[in-house]
């Protein structure tokens, strides 16, 4: 009886989250595709800030170190 009842409560959990996943997930897919194009559009229109862009971010050192 008890594993019935597990079941029945983790698939109300399940219910009740999927919305909320469902969200990012679109969200996260959109604002790729959104950004994407974005990025390109950027690096042919502005090289040498898009150049200054990736030395930033793919540096080794960056404003968040580990302490």
């Amino acid at each position: 009886m008890r594993n019935i009842i597990k079941i029945a409560v983790l698939a109300i959990v399940v219910l009740a989250l999927s919305p909320a996943l469902g969200f990012w997930i679109v969200a996260l897919v959109g604002a790729a595709l959104f950004l994407l194009p974005a990025g390109a559009a950027v690096s042919v229109l502005f090289p040498k800030a898009w150049r200054h862009i990736e030395d930033s971010l793919f540096s080794r050192t960056h404003l968040l170190t580990s302490i």
